[in-house]
Parts: structure tokens; C-alpha cells; sequence
């Protein structure tokens, strides 16, 4: 089973950005994996570069890029293709080439016979369920589904009033700043701390055994990691206001983007609805790549 795919660029290559970027996004899509992006020009990131182009991709000490790597669960690793010195219009017809092939036609028929079931279908099924409101009434807290992608789903746990308890993010190889992002985007880069993010890892086995059967089939590893936001107010001030999804209390949701407001409050609709939304800020976020999608070591 594929686990990822990674990219070996850097910004100022034409042969990488943005069309190269772009072809690895959609081999990431069609594989249904995480795409892992190593920037050369990013120090932290040129040793691992270094090391994945030298053992199993065309090395020298000045190498080309692009280089494109399909790695597996068992550890095995697949060189898939390698950027020209010519023209820009070189590289670009050999990855038509790869995108016709038989060889990458294959790749995507064994990863989807194996790899079947989606990962937001998994976190419906194992990783949600119906709790109580917190701080604002004693409801039941549903969990609410504010954006997915094949490989990330982001979701709420609210109440009928709207109040927000929590907000939960669900990845195979999760990104902390698209989660910071994301939150910041919706309700202010004031209030998104790091003391209020805190990550976990779930298991199959802790699931149940159904769920353990099942996990394999979303992701290689075995493990999703869910990263919380839960405000902890200390002043005050922090402990009056509260966070809300805009919704509107005889329609339903009405255009789901997160809020802050005084808890007391009974208004449902957020004051600008013309605020981007958030599936059309993550993907602006993922079209200007490139962004690493291991900026994290897990304990």
C-alpha cells in the first residue's frame, strides 16, 4: 500500500512551480495519500531532500529536480520521475507521459482496490459521537462537518444554540499550521493560541474490533491523529464570549463559518457573511503550495 507522496523542488525552479506541484497534488488525489513536499531551499528540509534523492532517486552533488517519490507502507520507495535540463516544455511532456502510462494507471487500480474506504467515512463511523454542551447550556453537542478532503476532515462539536465545544481535526499526517490557519481565518488570530491546540493519536484496537479491521483500509500506518481546539478561558473577559457556527435556528446551517460572540447571546448568524468560507480558504491554502506536510514528530 502507498503511504505518500514526495516532491524534491524548490521555489525558484520553473520546472517545479507550479506545474510540477500541481501534477504531484493530482497524484496525491488519485493515490488518495498525503503529499509530503521537500524544499530545498528550506534548510530542515534539504537533509531529508538530500537523503531521499541519494538513495533511491538520480543523485549527484548539484542534482536535478523536480523528483518525484511514491513510498510505501513496508518502506519501499519508488523513483517516478525526474525534471529535464532543457526546456520547461521537456518536463512537462513527461509527466503526460507518466499520467498516461500503464505504469500509473496501475499504481492508482492496486492503491483503490486496497484503500477503498475514505477517511471521512471512518470518523463518522468511529471518531464522533453525541456529548454535552459545555459552558453554555446542558444540550446535547453533535458533531457538525465544517470541511474534508480525501485526507483531512475538519468538523465541530455544537449544540442546537450553536455554541461551539470543541473543534476537532482528523489527519493520517496532519498539518498544524493549516489547522492554525484555518482557525484564524474563521475567528481571529487573537484568540487561536498553541496552549489550546493539543494533539492525540487513535488507534484500531482502542476502537473496537470493527474498527480495527477497517482502519488499515484508510491509512498504512494504523494510527489517525486528532488535533483539538478547545478555548480555556482564563480573564474574564475570555470566560464571557464564546465560540458559535453561524446557522440559522429554523433553516439549519446557513453558511457554517465560525464566530465569536458573548455566550449569553441568542443570535445565530455570524456578522459578515461574505467572509470567505472555509472550504474556499483551505484550498486556497493548498493551491499555493509549497507546503510541508510534516512539520510535526509525533510522540
Amino acid at each position: 500500500m502507498i503511504k505518500r507522496v514526495s516532491i524534491v523542488l524548490a521555489k525558484y525552479c520553473p520546472h517545479c512551480v507550479p506545474f510540477s506541484m500541481r501534477n504531484t497534488s493530482r497524484m496525491a488525489e488519485d493515490l488518495r495519500v498525503p503529499l509530503r513536499v521537500l524544499d530545498i531551499e528550506i534548510p530542515e528540509q534539504l537533509e531529508e531532500a538530500d537523503k531521499l534523492v541519494e538513495e533511491h532517486g538520480d543523485w549527484s552533488e548539484d542534482y536535478l529536480i523536480p523528483q518525484v517519490f511514491v513510498e510505501y507502507a513496508d518502506g519501499r520507495v519508488d523513483h517516478i520521475l525526474t525534471g529535464f535540463s532543457e526546456t520547461v516544455s521537456v518536463t512537462e511532456a513527461s509527466w503526460e507521459a507518466l499520467f498516461s502510462s500503464k505504469l500509473y494507471h496501475s499504481l492508482v487500480h492496486e492503491q483503490l482496490a486496497t484503500n477503498h474506504k475514505s477517511l471521512k467515512e471512518f470518523v463518522k463511523k468511529y471518531l464522533t459521537f453525541q456529548g454535552r454542551c459545555r459552558r453554555h447550556c446542558d444540550g446535547p453537542s453533535s458533531f457538525l462537518d465544517l470541511w474534508s478532503d480525501l485526507n483531512n476532515v475538519i468538523g465541530a462539536y455544537a449544540c442546537p444554540g450553536g455554541y461551539v465545544s470543541k473543534v476537532v481535526y482528523f489527519s493520517v499526517d496532519p498539518d498544524i499550521k493549516l489547522f492554525k490557519s484555518f482557525l484564524s481565518s474563521q475567528v481571529g488570530e487573537e484568540i487561536v493560541t498553541d496552549r489550546d491546540i493539543c494533539p492525540a493519536t487513535r488507534h484500531g484496537w482502542e476502537l473496537g474490533s470493527d474498527a480495527s479491521a477497517e482502519i488499515r483500509e484508510v491509512t498504512p500506518t494504523g494510527v489517525i491523529k486528532e488535533v483539538y481546539w478547545t478555548i480555556y478561558p482564563k480573564t474574564e473577559d475570555e470566560k464571557s464570549r464564546g465560540v458559535f457556527i453561524c446557522s440559522h435556528p429554523e433553516k439549519g446551517r446557513e453558511c457554517g463559518k465560525l464566530f465569536v460572540q458573548d455566550t449569553k447571546s441568542r443570535n445565530r448568524l455570524c456578522p459578515s457573511v461574505g467572509r470567505p468560507s472555509a472550504t474556499n480558504f483551505l484550498q486556497d491554502q493548498l493551491a499555493n503550495q509549497p507546503i510541508s506536510y510534516e512539520l510535526l514528530s509525533w510522540k
